[in-house]
């Protein structure tokens, strides 16, 4: 396994492993407060905002989303906030990229936990179209109707409407 390396380049070092940079003396703070509050909602989206203000690779924060939902998968909030945070990094990439698919499986994990949450599926069947993926999108409009009560279904009619009549 590889050590931990310390990278002092810039005047502000980051700690390494194994080539990848796990965090930069100014998270600290984030890190400690986290350590101390794994549960705490509010410490994992302060710790993001910090990351996104930064400037951060959005690997970085991808990861930090990663680990905040391995301790909060039932936070509707985060879960929300990622997916956004993901379909923004696909904006100018083509449908056929793979990273879609990386996209699609997160819609999938979060449906796990959120599957009564019409504004997910919703995200999740557009960014379906987008995609062109007509079966695809097709079932998960039907899993939608199914997962949700009766009285949400006018939320998802709509978007299903205009997706049937485009095909």
């Amino acid at each position: 396994m590889p050590d931990l390396d310390v990278e002092e380049s810039t005047g502000e070092s980051r700690k390494k492993f194994g080539g990848r940079i796990l965090f930069e003396d100014q998270d600290l703070p984030y890190e400690e407060d986290i350590l101390r509050n794994p549960f705490s909602l509010k410490c994992w989206l302060r710790y993001i905002d910090h990351k996104k203000q930064t400037k951060s690779h959005c690997r970085q924060i991808n990861t930090i989303y990663e680990r905040a939902l391995k301790e909060l998968p039932g936070s509707y909030k985060l879960w929300y906030n990622y997916l956004r945070y993901r379909r923004k990094q696909m904006r100018k990439k083509c449908v056929t990229d793979p990273a879609f698919e990386d996209l699609n499986n997160c819609f999938e994990r979060a449906l796990v936990f959120m599957h009564k949450m019409p504004r997910i599926w919703l995200d999740y069947c557009q960014t379906l179209v987008d995609q062109r993926l007509i079966t695809r999108t097709r079932k998960t409009f039907d899993r939608a109707l199914r997962s949700l009560p009766v009285t949400q279904h006018d939320r998802i009619w709509p978007l299903y409407l205009s997706f049937v009549k485009m095909h």
